[in-house]
């Protein structure tokens, strides 16, 4: 419920959701969470996600289950050691040859 009446406070620019939320009677809050059920707002983050998924997929690429959750705002990627970088570079032909010329 509360994390509804964010949302629904957002949506009205409204900034003080607690005294605001004392003002909302019972019958219009039911009725916005009606229209909630029907038409989602608040999320638009994971919509894009979602819908960037479907994307991509259908363009054939291979999507991983946590795809959607990396387009939100949230999401912090995991930190790579050098280590684990220069072996991701390894993997390219070009840096390889070079890396292999200098000793890497």
């Amino acid at each position: 419920m509360r994390l509804f009446l964010y949302r629904l406070a957002a949506l009205h620019q409204v900034v003080d959701v607690e005294e605001w939320a004392k003002q909302i009677p019972l019958r219009v809050l039911r009725g916005w969470m009606a229209y909630w059920t029907i038409e989602p707002f608040g999320d638009d983050w994971a919509r894009s996600g979602k819908l960037a998924a479907v994307l991509a997929s259908s363009n054939g690429a291979k999507v991983d289950t946590d795809f959607e959750t990396k387009f939100l705002p949230s999401y912090r990627a995991p930190v790579q050691t050098t280590e684990q970088m220069i072996e991701e570079l390894r993997k390219v032909p070009i840096f390889a040859a070079q890396m292999e010329a200098k000793g890497i």
